[in-house]
């Protein structure tokens, strides 16, 4: 699709998805990565390792999107507040947000191999405890391990990607991962529709782990050690501070947000976050360059001004991702299999959409994609203003996808390459890796913040619903005047390297 073209659009790669459900926009972030690692020497077997780490990359979109279709049925099932359904979705992010930075350099130290092995077996644990869970910490903790799992293979799996291929050939390889997250991600909502209109929500954790087991047996035998760095800095204070302020501040709004008032605990939440991300500046100026987030990162008003837009844009994403199939179950009472196979369309959307960006990026410069797609996004959340309890899937609820697919493909991948492309080849990786873990956080926050929609019902939930999506619409404009901050210029291609 869009980002090997805007990479360089004269090299022949060909990348097909993207996650349809709550992680849509995570794949080009993600694969980033990959697109700035080195070609490690004595990899004898490529294909190999494009396999194993498509499969393990696999897992990390499956287990969102099957939660984001099944959240009214558990939430029913175990009695949870809107609270408890929040924490639900967070509980995975946090540790995704907090700790991929420092999983990733775990694995430069100790060997990628080892660390993806240690996610996949904890995801495997996680996924297991959710499909026996019967109460609402039981159901945290798999999630959070869930999560955890997901924060160790994403970056380590596509660091092993990135070092199995020359560059000439890394684009292809990073369309290929693409390809199969996305081809995971469409099936799964799709297949966990058609499973609760014939079972329990349990089933499509259960059915989860033999793919669990595949990846982890292909891992064992095809992928071989990665490079390893004894000097690779793990930077574990800033990783903790990371999780201390995100948790603390979701908490807090997350009561907020469920009418809770400026109560005590609320302001003990808001003042830990505060401390804490006080004392994380303080840790990561003292580190320097040895820092999870190295302050010379954000020397760029560019690169401020992409991860601005990022944390911006995703929070409209993710709160339409999470309440518009919440929404089309208990507000407009469609079938669970509708709403399955519901984002399906946004694939070829975006496959004919994308190129688009790419003639926007060449003919106009860097910004103008942006901006475009916020736009776009905005519009996407007015339009689910036509969602209520009579809709009907056609002609109420597909436009909003449509607009929201037009818009995250004229801005994900041009937003990826923005962050590539702003700061020297050697640190393009940990540029890629905090761009990622800011989205993650985005989404976080704008959860924590959904607690007034999920506690309602019916017209309740409809006009909670609105007022979110406006609110949205209002957060996706911010994002497209964030794009101001970046520095104007051509598009440059980002060209992988060896």
């Amino acid at each position: 699709m869009f980002l090997a073209h805007t990479l360089n659009p004269n090299r022949k790669t060909n990348i097909n998805g993207l996650n349809m459900v709550s992680g849509a926009s995570q794949v080009f972030a993600d694969g980033a990565i990959a697109l700035s690692e080195r070609k490690a020497r004595g990899i004898p077997n490529s294909n190999a390792v494009l396999a194993g780490t498509s499969l393990a990359g696999c897992l990390a979109f499956v287990g969102g999107s099957v939660v984001t279709v099944g959240l009214s049925a558990i939430g029913r099932d175990l009695k949870l507040s809107s609270a408890e359904l929040q924490w639900l979705v967070n509980a995975e992010l946090l540790p995704l947000a907090a700790l991929t930075l420092v999983a990733g350099a775990l694995g430069d130290r100790f060997g990628q191999k080892r660390m993806l092995i240690t996610g996949i077996v904890v995801f495997g644990l996680g996924i297991a405890t959710m499909s026996i869970a019967t109460g609402s910490l039981a159901l945290f903790a798999a999630r959070f391990l869930q999560g955890l799992g997901e924060a160790f293979i994403l970056p380590n799996s596509l660091s092993l990607l990135g070092q199995g291929f020359p560059a000439e050939s890394k684009a292809r390889a990073v369309g290929v991962w693409s390809a199969a997250a996305a081809v995971a991600s469409a099936i799964a909502p799709a297949a966990t529709g058609a499973i609760l209109v014939a079972g329990g929500w349990r089933i499509p954790f259960v059915l989860l782990l033999p793919l669990v087991a595949a990846a982890f047996f292909l891992t064992v035998v095809w992928i071989p050690e990665g490079t390893r760095r004894a000097d690779a800095p793990i930077d574990v204070g800033g990783a903790t501070l990371s999780a201390v302020g995100l948790g603390s501040l979701a908490a807090g709004l997350t009561n907020l947000s469920n009418s809770a008032g400026l109560t005590s605990f609320v302001m003990g939440c808001f003042g830990a976050s505060l401390v804490a991300f006080l004392a994380m500046i303080v840790v990561e100026r003292h580190r320097g360059k040895r820092a999870m987030l190295p302050p010379s990162l954000f020397a760029s008003r560019s690169v401020v001004g992409a991860n601005l837009f990022t944390a911006l844009l995703y929070g409209p994403l993710s709160a339409i991702f999470t309440l518009l199939p919440f929404v089309m179950i208990r507000g407009a009472e469609l079938s669970v299999l509708i709403v399955g196979f519901a984002f399906i369309p946004v694939q070829a959307v975006m496959t004919i959409v994308s190129p688009l960006a790419g003639m926007l990026c060449r003919r106009f410069g860097r910004r103008t994609p942006l901006l475009a797609g916020a736009i776009v996004t905005a519009f996407a959340c007015l339009a689910t203003l036509r969602i209520d309890e009579r809709s009907f899937y056609l002609a109420d609820i597909f436009p909003s996808i449509l607009l929201l697919a037009i818009g995250m493909s004229l801005a994900i991948a041009p937003l990826t390459t923005l962050v590539l492309t702003t700061v020297e080849v050697d640190h393009a990786g940990t540029a890629a890796g905090v761009n990622a873990a800011v989205s993650r956080a985005g989404s976080l926050l704008a959860v924590a913040l959904l607690g007034g929609v999920l506690r309602g019902g019916g017209s309740e939930l409809i006009a909670g619903f609105h007022t979110a999506m406006v609110w949205s619409a209002v957060v996706s404009v911010l994002a497209a005047l964030s794009v101001l901050i970046v520095e104007p210029g051509p598009h440059v291609d980002f060209i992988p390297r060896d």
